[in-house]
């Protein structure tokens, strides 16, 4: 691995990828796809702190990937990672992309992340929009594709969006005859490490890693077939290729995002801790059978397909040594529901007919007013607003607050209330 002030000079691979957002998820799942593709040069940016890529560095650029199944576990050494940097390292950033050798650039940049604005500072789409201008200006005439790995409908279109808010004038004109946005959906559970996974890695391998990455068996991630220029041969990994990716996006956003949020505030109000609890709890559990039913009924999918996707669902849910854990699942609730749930409740014509989707904005508005009565911090870009909101006495009041910070405000939102209000009365309580 180079340092971190310098760009590889020798190409080596037949492209280079581009990462921005480097953390669990794209080192169980993206990375790993990129691996098994070969032959690819790969640099990555962490999302906050620079100790990611650190620590990455630190490890020439390899780590550990426990595949945690019902019985055993599965230790594999992923050494994809050429170069890893800083968020802010703004300079390399800028060099790569204008680098003709960078063909593709993936983001897991989380919902919030498409909604941080224009301030390179602050935005990783900013940044991305800056680093696109340095490419026009350097002369690059091969198309760049922009993909899209984050828990988003339409992830591709978002993506746009906020890069071209973001980018000047110049690149504006520019980006749509030299840029490619590329929708994905993507699917695999990431729980947190502990240090038993290190020892665990270095038992197995040798390799004393400090930043491991433990995942479950089951992978799926199925890509926007519309790219011009090159990419890595991800079907070898299994990826799937297809015009229709929003379909995909659906059944996974409704029905594991959807039935994860469910369980990460009801299952916590219940006295669980982990998925694998919340799942085997009987009241939670038929909450989440409720929402399924809902969410399935707004996916043009034939039964069959939905009842061996939701099996599959419960299957991992199950696993117990998986242990993911819930508070995990709770963080970003203000942005997550307003994709998860409010959709679905829509679609079913009101909250009256959606009694499941209901029951998973309740259990938020819930354990955020618990949560932040009890002295908690929240991790959620509304975390301020939220507070505010739990502070009021008055149960209308607060849930209209709460509610408002979902983007449902005044008379459209009064039936939604009026719901939350009474559910949160009849959810279970450990």
């Amino acid at each position: 691995m180079t340092s971190t002030d310098t760009i590889m000079d020798a190409h080596q691979g037949e492209g280079r990828l581009v990462h921005l957002g480097i953390g669990n998820f794209a080192r169980a799942h993206t990375l790993v796809a990129t691996q098994q593709a070969g032959g690819w040069d790969v640099a990555v940016f962490t999302g906050r702190s620079p100790a990611m890529a650190d620590a990455l560095n630190a490890q020439d650029g390899k780590y550990g990937l426990v595949v945690r199944g019902p019985e055993r576990d599965e230790v594999e050494i992923i050494d994809v990672i050429d170069e890893a940097y800083a968020a802010d390292d703004i300079e390399a950033l800028n060099r790569l992309i204008a680098d003709p050798h960078t063909a593709v650039v993936t983001l897991t940049i989380t919902e919030k992340g498409y909604s941080a604005g224009t301030d390179p500072a602050t935005s990783a789409t900013a940044r991305l929009a800056g680093a696109l201008r340095a490419r026009r200006e350097a002369g690059v005439t091969e198309p760049v594709a922009l993909v899209s790995c984050d828990n988003l409908s339409g992830n591709g279109a978002v993506l746009r969006k906020a890069v071209l808010e973001a980018a000047d004038e110049e690149t504006r004109a520019w980006f749509e005859d030299h840029v490619d946005v590329i929708s994905t959906m993507v699917d695999r559970i990431t729980p947190l490490a502990s240090e038993e996974e290190k020892d665990l890695v270095l038992r197995e391998t040798g390799l004393a890693d400090q930043v491991p990455v433990v995942t479950e068996p089951f992978t799926e991630w199925v890509v926007q077939d519309a790219f011009r220029g090159r990419r890595p041969a991800w079907e070898k990994a299994g990826v799937q290729f297809t015009d229709d990716v929003e379909l995909h996006e659906l059944r996974k956003l409704r029905l594991l995002n959807g039935s994860h949020s469910l369980m990460a505030y009801a299952g916590q109000l219940a006295g669980c801790e982990r998925v694998d609890e919340a799942i085997g709890h009987r009241e939670v559990r038929a909450l989440v059978e409720t929402l399924w039913d809902e969410a399935r009924s707004t996916l043009p999918l034939p039964a069959d397909e939905l009842d061996a996707y939701t099996s599959a669902l419960e299957e991992r849910f199950r696993n117990p040594r998986l242990a993911d854990a819930l508070i995990r699942i709770a963080a970003d609730g203000s942005e997550k529901l307003q994709v998860r749930a409010l959709p679905v409740i829509a679609e079913r014509g009101g909250p009256d007919k959606a009694p499941g989707a209901v029951a998973a904005v309740a259990a938020w508005t819930a354990w955020v007013t618990d949560r932040s009565r009890g002295g908690h911090e929240i991790a959620d870009p509304r975390a301020e607003g939220i507070a505010q909101a739990a502070a009021l006495p008055d149960d209308g009041e607060r849930v209209t607050a709460l509610v408002a910070l979902l983007g449902l405000e005044g008379a459209e939102a009064q039936p939604l209330v009026e719901a939350v209000v009474a559910e949160e009365q009849r959810l279970p309580r450990g």
